[in-house]
């Protein structure tokens, strides 16, 4: 499993209150179903970078739609240390085991963390030497920024990155490596072209899983640095481009296995079982994330309906209920019973689309009065507003001409 060769050289108002609100606001986890005890099962994730959201970060995406992780984001924007920090004490973890404790896995995107104290590097350090905490990065900037002159540079795999090229590649899977990414080889994954990349330059001792053709680089490395539990510290050579990735709104349906592959990278680096069945976990991913969908639907639909004044607890209840009967199929789908979940979501989203259109037929009742009083509103207005033109206009009642006289003789 370890190439020896790695080490080939190959060549080819206020900003932090704005950047406060998006980070409340982005940090919010998406309503979720009612899952139980399975939530102990689930990988809990940080993603920190430049730019946190879906779609230019793939991760981001990924767990989105996938109930197997609860995460939270940090972008990093390009504000002074100053400001970095106080952004620091409000959503970055202030001690080791309050780390360690929260994630199991941190996803790096151009992180430029410069401003971290000694301490702070120290703890990440030791959470990936000691505490088995997985890492996945991409780079631009922030490797001679940050990763070159700290001790996160004796923790990556990669000992040189060049970046900033721009030309077509795709991605050549190693054969001799855990059938972790080779699965989707089968599937088509190789033929899927790239744009943007990095050439980095892999340390010895690592493992390269796949190369860029024709530049013949390393497109993802992994290593365990030494340490007591060490984890697994990912480098990808492209900075998630959105074309090979499918992330992008114009290229989704480019790599649709994408996702699945950032899944089995994670199931793989924390011991898991890898996916068992490819297509069937997409498809259930798919039910649950349309469930997920309708849900929030009808919850706005109901929350609008209750402010002109609809009754809607009924509904409400119907839904809790609802929401905890998908839980089961949650369940099942954390135990890869991919089967059983669709079975289940299939029947649980005839249910859903019966509770929309109940909710849209409740906010259309509440609606209708309202209609109502403003029909009848501009209706007397209009009335009222014919009657004086027609008797100041057409009758003239009150402004009649004044009749002539003539003088008589006497």
């Amino acid at each position: 499993m370890k190439d020896g060769a790695a080490g080939g050289i190959c060549r080819a108002g206020s900003p932090l209150l704005l950047w406060a609100a998006l980070l409340i606001f982005s940090s919010q986890a998406i309503p979720g179903m009612a899952l139980g005890e399975s939530d102990s099962s689930r990988i809990p994730c940080i993603v920190m970078g430049d730019v946190v959201q879906a779609p230019y970060n793939p991760f981001t995406a990924l767990f989105m739609q996938d109930p197997l992780f609860r995460y939270s984001l940090y972008p990093l924007p390009h504000l002074g240390d100053v400001e970095k920090r106080k952004l620091d004490r409000v959503y970055y973890p202030r001690t080791f085991d309050s780390l360690v404790e929260s994630y199991d896995v941190m996803i790096f995107r151009d992180a430029r963390v410069s401003h971290f104290s000694p301490a702070q590097f120290r703890d990440l350090e030791r959470a990936f030497r000691e505490a088995g905490m997985v890492s996945v990065t991409v780079h631009s900037l922030s490797w001679d920024e940050v990763w070159v002159p700290t001790i996160l540079y004796d923790l990556s795999p990669i000992s040189k990155y060049d970046f900033r090229f721009s030309a077509t590649w795709r991605v050549r899977f190693r054969g001799d490596r855990d059938p972790v990414f080779l699965p989707f080889v089968d599937l088509g994954i190789e033929k899927v072209s790239g744009w943007e990349y990095g050439i980095p330059e892999a340390k010895e001792g690592t493992t390269i899983w796949a190369d860029m053709v024709p530049q013949g680089c390393p497109w993802l490395v992994s290593w365990r640095p030494g340490g007591n539990k060490a984890g697994l510290q990912w480098v990808f050579a492209d900075k998630f481009d959105v074309t090979w990735w499918g992330t992008a709104p114009g290229a989704r349906e480019t790599n649709p296995y994408a996702l699945d592959l950032a899944t089995n990278l994670l199931l793989y680096s924390l011991d898991r079982d890898l996916i068992s069945d490819i297509h069937a976990r997409r498809e259930a991913r798919r039910l649950l994330s349309t469930f997920q969908s309708r849900k929030i639907l009808i919850l706005s639909v109901l929350d609008w309906a209750e402010k002109f004044g609809a009754s809607i607890l009924d509904l409400t209840d119907r839904m809790a209920e609802l929401e905890k009967e998908a839980g089961a199929a949650v369940e099942d789908y954390l135990d890869q019973d991919y089967a059983s979940t669709i079975e289940f979501m299939e029947s649980m989203l005839s249910k859903a689309t019966e509770m929309t259109a109940a909710a849209l037929q409740r906010k259309d009742q509440a609606l209708y009065w309202v209609y109502i009083s403003e029909w009848l509103s501009v209706t007397s207005a209009s009335v009222l507003a014919a009657v004086m033109v027609w008797s100041l206009m057409v009758r003239r009642r009150k402004y009649r001409e004044v009749g002539r006289t003539r003088l008589r003789a006497y």
